[in-house]
Parts: C-alpha cells; structure tokens; sequence
C-alpha cells in the first residue's frame, strides 16, 4: 500500500505546517491578541482552515483564547521552548550561523561587539570565503570609538552632549593615515551615521582596510553591532553601500535573539566582575 501523500509546495515545505507557522509569525504585530476574523484576512486563509490551525495550536499549548474576548494570543510554551533552547545554547552558539550567513554572503570577515559601560567589546568572529587576504581579528580586543564602526555606532546612539563627553574624556590616536583625531570632526560625523543608519570607516583604524556596520538595538538602546571588514581592494565604498542592507538586516535578527543581559564574559571575553581583570584574547589576534 502507498505511503499517503503528504500536500506540499513548490519549495518543498509541508503546506499545513507553512500555514501555522505564518500564524504564530503574525501574533508578533498584535501583542493584545487577535481575533479569527482579522487575522483571517491580514493572511489571507479562509476562515475554516485557519480555525482548524488554531484549533491544534492551541490543542498543543502554543496559543490560547481569551474565552472574553475571542482573541488568540501566543501562550507560554513557544516562549519556554524558545528561552529553554537559549539557557542550553547559550549566546555564542545563537550568534555564530547568523554571524556565518553574512560571512559565506560577502565573503568577508564578520565581527560581532557589545556594549559594556563605555567601552565596545569585540566578541565573536566569522571567516568569510575570501581567504587571498584575510582580515585580523579584533575578537577580545576594545574598540577605538572614533576609528571603529562599531565604535561610532555606539557613540551616534547616544545624545550629541553624552557622546561629546565621553569623546572628552578620552584620547583620539591616529592609528592609520585617514583616522578622525578632532573632536568636532567626529561628532560632525556621527550625523550622518544617524541619518544613514549604518557605519563606515575607510583607512580609519588600519590602513588598506575598509569597514561598515550596523547597531544591534533591543529594548530600544544599542547593545551591540555586526560589521563586515575586508581589504580596500575587495571593498571599493559603493560595495560598501550595498553590504549595508544585509549588514542591517543581520543586525535585526541578532536582536531579535539577544537575551537581556548579555555580556562580553557570556561569549568568554571581556571584564570578570569577580576580580576585575580582562579575560580573553589578546588586543591583536590574527584571524
């Protein structure tokens, strides 16, 4: 006797199983709930069908219905699945195939940073394809604000006054032949991170070397960055440009992941509260 047939798409995927998980999807936009009406038509699945998904995701303990109301909301067990894999993974293993997908996309090095106090940590690393010139490392290394993009990013977050004090506070090296050491330079400059929404350095921290990156924001303050380095040779500033979009949008799944308080010391770098020194790799690691 055949085995029965399972419905599905052109991609391969179980035509049921697509529908439900667009529904739990949908539950993102309406944190009061929704009722089988509206999200019938925001889906564009006829009522019937949809009625019999929530049915079984409701059956199963993924959503619930306000019996008050005939609203659906999610319910505790997609939050406990999702908070239970994190505590067993744990942060570095959330961040890597995220961080890997936009290495294998550029073909370039990928560098994850966290904010801590006043300082931005660089943390976690992904090697892209390209391999003819490979990038250092500045995985355990504190970012230099004004040559870094993870550095402006950070500093563009904040108000013009906070930014321009912690600048005061602190000395702008030259570390390559293009490096901002003004102040009001800088602060000009950090405008137009605001406006673009990313951030570039150009010959800023090594020379020969170009980067851009993007804030990771969550609960509505920067907590980190993604960015993308390579050689000037394989980054010309219109390829740059065009890396932004998809440096962005890995920045927006990484905070779509990133528990409250995380810290350098969950990805086994930066400062241990408990005696206070530096834990990690060197200031400079070769990739």
């Amino acid at each position: 006797m055949p085995a029965p047939t399972i419905l599905r798409n052109r991609g391969g995927c179980v035509a049921s199983l697509s529908r439900a998980i667009r529904a739990l999807e949908a539950f993102v936009n309406h944190p009061a709930g929704i009722g089988l009406t509206p999200l019938s038509v925001e889906l564009g699945y006829g009522k019937a069908s949809l009625s019999k998904i929530l049915s079984t995701l409701e059956r199963e303990g993924f959503v619930r219905c306000d019996p008050a109301t005939s609203r659906f909301h999610l319910s505790w067990r997609l939050l406990a699945l999702a908070y239970g894999y994190a505590e067993r993974v744990g942060i570095p293993d959330l961040c890597t195939p995220i961080l890997q997908a936009l290495a294998d996309e550029t073909g370039e090095l990928v560098q994850l940073a966290v904010v801590e106090g006043d300082d931005v940590l660089f943390v976690a690393k992904a090697e892209g394809s390209d391999r003819r010139l490979r990038m250092v490392s500045l995985v355990g290394a504190v970012a230099p604000l004004h040559a870094t993009a993870s550095g402006k990013l950070w500093l563009a977050s904040l108000p013009d006054a906070e930014a321009a004090a912690i600048l005061a506070k602190r000395a702008l090296p030259r570390l390559a032949s293009r490096t901002m050491t003004s102040r009001p330079r800088v602060l000009a400059h950090l405008r137009q991170v605001r406006a673009r929404g990313y951030a570039i350095t150009d010959g800023e921290l090594v020379d020969g070397a170009r980067a851009v990156g993007a804030a990771i924001v969550h609960r509505g303050r920067m907590v980190g960055s993604v960015a993308v380095s390579g050689p000037t040779a394989r980054l010309p500033l219109r390829t740059l440009h065009r890396m932004a979009a998809s440096v962005r949008r890995t920045a927006t799944q990484l905070a779509t992941i990133w528990p409250y308080g995380v810290s350098a010391v969950d990805f086994g770098v930066g400062r241990d509260l408990t005696n206070g020194s530096r834990r990690g790799g060197s200031r400079w690691r070769q990739a």
